[in-house]
């Protein structure tokens, strides 16, 4: 019988095989994924990094990271996206909120604040 893998050994498999398929962030991209099919935190992947794995976990990891090597954005893989401290449920129908996106309002609130002061 072999040894179930861990959620260390699962993370540095998944992050060099995102590496591999050109992804921009595979380690973090893998740590989300973890957490999200695990239903932890990020720090409670090290927390527990000797964890093992069920063989359901790591099939519904595999899919996920299989997704994300396709290009796939993490936000519809999870199925939601912080945005403005907002926890927005997204897919395939819409846009994923962008950083850049986040700048923009703060800047159209600081602006509307100062042509508009106390409202």
């Amino acid at each position: 019988m072999t040894k179930p893998h861990t959620v260390l050994e699962v993370l540095t498999l998944a992050a060099g095989h995102l590496r591999a398929s050109g992804v921009d962030t595979p380690r973090l991209d893998a740590e989300v994924l973890l957490g999200h099919v695990l239903g932890l935190e990020r720090i409670q992947l090290y927390v527990q990094h000797d964890r093992p794995l069920m063989p359901a976990e790591i099939a519904a990891y595999r899919s996920a990271i299989a997704r994300r090597a396709k290009r796939e954005p993490v936000a519809y893989i999870v199925g939601k996206r912080e945005f403005y401290s907002l926890s927005l449920k997204v897919d395939r129908r819409v846009l994923v909120p962008r950083p850049e996106t986040e700048l923009l309002v703060s800047e159209v609130l600081a602006e509307l604040d100062a042509r508009f002061p106390g409202t």
